[in-house]
C-alpha cells in the first residue's frame, strides 16, 4: 500500500508542477464560477429574505420595549427554512458541476501528461506542448454531462450512508435507543452515549467514504475510456476490487487534506466576515439579525468559493491512481 500510495502521490504532485498552468487554471475557473453564481444565488436568498430579517427586527424592538422576552426569528424561521431549503439544491448542483468540471480537467491532464511522454520528444509539438486552459476546456467538454452524472450518481450513494447516520443520531434523541440518553448539564455523556451517538455514526459515515471511494475514478474512467456514467461507476468499482485498502487510503487521505485546507479558508474567511458584518451593518441602519446571518454564512462561503485550490490537486491524484490501478 505505502508504495502505491506514495507513488501516486509523487507522480500526481510532478504532473500538477509541470502542467501548473492548466491545474490551477481549472481551479481558478472553478472559484469564479463558484463566486458567481453562488454569489447569485446566495444574494438572493438574502432578497427574498429581506422582509423577514426587517420584520425580526421589528419584533425584537417591540419585545425590547414591552420588556419581554424574545427568540430570534421566532415568527420568521419556518419561512427562511424554505429559502434555504429552495436554495441549498441549487448550490448543490451549482458544486457537482464544479465538482465534475474539476476531476475531468485533472484526468484530462494527467492523460496529456501520459500522451506526451508515450509520444517522446521526437514525436513533434502537438502531444509534448503545455496545455492551456483553451485546449483543457475543449478536451474536458465532451466528457462533462457524463462526469455529472457521475457525481449525481456518487451523491445518491452517498445518501444511504449518510442519512443512517443521522437516524442513529435522530433515533438517540427521541430516545428510541435503551439504555442511551442524551446528556444534560445534570447529566453527563454515559459509555452507552459515546459508544451509540457519538461513535457509530462516524464509523457509519467513514465506512461511506470507503464506499464511495470505490467510485471515485469513476470520472477518470469515463474521461480515458469514453464510456457512459453507469459503466463508468462499473469499471471503477472493479478496477479497485483488487486495490480496496489502497484506494480507500488514498481517497481518504485526499479526503482530509481537502478537509484540512477547507478548514483553514473557512479561518481566513471569518476576516472577511467581519469586515462585510462592518459593511451591512452600516448599510442596513444596524439591522444586526441580517448581519448576524451573513457573518454566520461568510466564513463557509468564502473557503467552498476557494475550495476548488484544493479539490483540482486531489483530482490529479484520483487520475494517477486510474492508471496505476489500470496497469497492474
Amino acid at each position: 500500500m505505502s508504495d502505491l500510495l506514495g507513488g501516486t502521490v509523487i507522480k500526481a504532485l510532478l504532473i500538477t508542477g509541470r502542467e501548473r498552468r492548466s491545474v490551477s487554471g481549472a481551479a481558478a475557473a472553478a472559484c469564479a464560477a463558484a463566486l458567481i453564481v453562488g454569489g447569485a444565488l446566495v444574494t438572493g436568498a438574502f432578497a427574498v429574505s429581506w422582509g423577514l430579517f426587517l420584520e425580526a427586527r421589528r419584533d425584537a424592538e417591540s419585545s425590547i420595549e414591552g420588556e419581554e422576552s424574545y427568540v430570534a426569528f421566532a415568527g420568521q424561521m419556518n419561512e427562511l427554512l424554505k429559502v434555504a431549503f429552495g436554495v441549498f439544491p441549487l448550490l448543490l448542483l451549482v458544486a457537482l458541476a464544479l465538482v465534475a468540471w474539476l476531476l475531468t480537467a485533472q484526468a484530462v491532464t494527467a492523460a496529456h501528461v501520459a500522451e506526451s511522454s508515450t509520444a517522446g520528444p521526437g514525436a513533434g509539438t502537438g502531444a509534448a506542448c503545455a496545455l492551456n486552459l483553451s485546449a483543457l476546456w475543449r478536451r474536458s467538454r465532451p466528457h462533462l454531462g457524463a462526469a455529472f452524472r457521475v457525481q449525481l450518481l456518487t451523491v445518491a450513494c452517498a445518501l444511504v450512508p449518510g442519512l443512517a447516520g443521522l437516524l442513529v443520531l435522530a433515533a438517540v434523541d427521541m430516545e428510541l435507543v435503551p439504555g442511551v440518553t442524551w446528556p444534560t448539564y445534570h447529566e453527563p455523556a454515559t459509555v452507552q452515549f459515546l459508544l451509540v451517538g457519538r461513535a457509530l455514526p462516524v464509523v457509519i459515515w467513514v465506512l461511506g467514504l470507503v464506499l464511495i471511494s470505490r467510485f471515485s475514478l469513476a470520472t477518470a474512467v469515463r474521461v480515458a475510456d469514453g464510456c457512459p456514467a453507469v459503466t463508468a461507476m462499473r469499471r471503477s468499482w472493479t478496477l479497485t476490487r483488487t486495490a480496496r485498502a489502497r484506494t480507500a487510503g488514498i481517497f481518504l487521505l485526499c479526503t482530509a487534506a481537502v478537509g484540512v485546507v477547507f478548514l483553514m479558508f473557512k479561518w481566513l474567511g471569518a476576516y472577511v466576515a467581519h469586515w462585510a458584518g462592518l459593511l451591512m451593518l452600516a448599510v442596513t441602519d444596524d439591522n444586526v439579525w441580517v448581519t448576524g446571518v451573513l457573518v454566520l454564512v461568510t466564513p463557509v462561503a468564502v473557503a467552498l468559493v476557494l475550495l476548488p485550490l484544493a479539490l483540482a490537486p486531489a483530482g490529479v491524484v484520483l487520475a494517477c491512481l486510474r492508471e496505476r490501478l489500470a496497469h497492474e
